[in-house]
């Protein structure tokens, strides 16, 4: 019978000792699966992606996207969730704004409120959220939304839409329901006036555990 294919050195080093021992599971073969699992779970993978566009129906705040993160995901201190979210903000004269929450708690925006952006400009959030404990969480994040103008000469002249941001926050969350035994909420969400004058056509959660 002939070898699986496989383009992981690590697991066609186990397909080929498995077929040399005629498919039987060896000590050697046992402790390298071990290996490629350990390796496996040490790697970032991507727990949830989405590219379904929701616009902002008001005022709001108004959840834009919602993901459940299953119990246990976070199962040990260190373990940690990359996350982007991104869309774009509308061509009105109208103030906005995003924020994000974990848990319930917000960790994006915070004190932020809305901005008066009028032009078509993009918005991205990535964050990192890392386990501190059973019941808390670091979470670090950059948000920006600016559109640089160039002229024929690529000198920077401005910003469309008569604004632009970034902005950093490092905040601890605390008082979460026990992450290895209950799932956790995550929401994004849009601030604004008018509906669609916020959307968001992105999501993308990575998990990596020790």
């Amino acid at each position: 019978m002939g070898l699986a294919r496989t383009t992981n050195p690590m697991a066609t080093s186990i397909v080929r000792r498995i077929g040399d021992d005629g498919g039987a599971l060896t000590r050697d073969v046992v402790s390298e699966l071990d290996n490629l699992i350990a390796w496996a779970k040490l790697s970032p993978r991507c727990i949830h992606r989405s590219t379904a566009s929701t616009n902002s129906s008001g005022a709001g705040p108004d959840t834009l996207h919602t993901f459940t993160l299953p119990a246990n995901s976070l199962q040990a201190n260190g373990d940690y969730l990359r996350i982007e979210y991104s869309g774009v903000f509308a061509v009105d004269d109208d103030d906005k704004g995003i924020r994000a929450t974990f848990g319930g708690t917000e960790y994006a925006n915070r004190g932020l409120g809305k901005t008066d952006f009028d032009g078509s400009v993009g918005w991205v959030l990535r964050s990192t959220i890392i386990r501190l404990s059973t019941t808390s969480v670091r979470v670090a994040s950059v948000v920006t939304a600016c559109v640089l103008i160039a002229d024929s000469l690529n000198a920077f002249t401005g910003t469309s839409g008569n604004g632009g941001l970034m902005l950093a926050s490092n905040l601890d969350i605390t008082g979460l329901s026990d992450l290895t035994a209950n799932t956790t909420t995550m929401t994004m969400q849009s601030l604004g006036v008018n509906a669609n004058d916020v959307t968001q056509n992105l999501a993308i959660i990575e998990l990596t555990q020790q």
